[in-house]
């Protein structure tokens, strides 16, 4: 601010201290022509520069008490700049308190939204733990598969909480490495045995067993088993859920529940549940967000349409250069 200060200050002098240089040099120079005393322009040098120099402190203070004032005023809407230096320094102080102001609403939002997603989570945890809790009193011995459903839908929960979390922080843990897809598409399914063993589901993974790709194992991890979860939350009870590498994506297709025209373009909106979110009352509309967050962030894409009325079909998407 100080640098700008001076140059914009030396910018509105210029033209007096120009006008002052011609004119001791104009006299000077007549005075050299016509044989003059030199004691003329000493004279004129020795009683106008002290002038000068107390008109330029005089104008340096009287520009620091302006700015002062205009700091106080933070653009009143009766303020009116006097110079150059005073109409520079109001338009620096506009777009600052503009930029702040955006990002103070900004951050005021984004803390409003992780405190009702971690309210919303929360809610979900403690009402599967509730269910739970109400069997094992109704019941001298919950059966292990109640008690596992539980415990995963408590976990999901808790696993979508901790990301939101992690995607809300500045400086992400990102760790990039080359990894076999089809260990990990096994892997996230093995995770979700008991969801596939209570709706009687068939996984089909279809991935070449040398495919590798450069990504962050623990937030493709976290993709993968959003979308696997998706897929099978909304799948029909006895049918089969596809994992399949095709070309540069990983696709996830399920038959069930399609996505309506209506809720497509808001699919990846924070809390937004769709049509099939108000049918089986167990969607948050987070998974998807956080996934599209994901995504954005890891420079690969992510896809979900459904191309007919009885399936829906989710991609990530990878660029060329991150694929072996």
């Amino acid at each position: 601010m100080n640098k700008s200060f001076w140059k914009l200050w030396l910018r509105d002098q210029l033209p007096l201290l120009i006008t002052y240089i011609l004119l001791t040099s104009l006299v000077a120079l007549l005075c050299y022509l016509y044989q003059l005393p030199m004691t003329i322009f000493t004279d004129l040098l020795r009683f106008s520069l002290p002038l000068l120099i107390v008109w330029l402190i005089a104008t340096v203070l009287i520009a620091k008490r302006r700015q002062a004032l205009l700091a106080r005023q933070l653009l009143r809407a009766d303020f009116q700049p006097c110079s150059p230096v005073e109409e520079q320094l109001a338009a620096m102080l506009a777009q600052s308190q503009c930029s702040y102001r955006h990002a103070l609403q900004t951050a005021r939002q984004k803390q409003r939204e992780q405190t009702d997603q971690r309210d919303l989570f929360a809610h979900e945890i403690k009402n599967h733990l509730a269910i739970l809790r109400a069997q094992a009193e109704e019941q001298p011995q919950v059966p292990s598969k109640q008690v596992r459903a539980a415990v995963q839908q408590a976990n999901y929960y808790l696993d979508l909480l901790l990301s939101g979390e992690r995607l809300a922080m500045t400086n992400h843990d990102f760790h990039f490495q080359w990894l076999t897809l089809t260990k990990l598409a096994a892997t996230i399914v093995q995770e979700n045995a008991a969801l596939f063993i209570s709706k009687q589901l068939v996984p089909d993974i279809n991935i070449p067993a040398n495919l590798r790709l450069l990504t962050d194992q623990k937030w493709l991890h976290f993709c993968i088993n959003q979308l696997l979860t998706n897929a099978i939350k909304y799948a029909e009870p006895g049918s089969v859920i596809k994992l399949v590498w095709q070309t540069d994506r990983l696709t996830i297709c399920d038959t069930g529940l399609p996505i309506s025209s209506t809720d497509q373009p808001r699919i990846f909106e924070s809390g937004f549940t769709g049509q099939n979110g108000h049918q089986t009352t167990k969607s948050t509309g987070m998974g998807l967000y956080f996934v599209k967050q994901v995504t954005d962030q890891l420079n690969f894409s992510v896809r979900v349409f459904s191309p007919n009325d009885h399936s829906t079909v989710a991609e990530l998407i990878f660029p060329p250069d991150n694929i072996s």
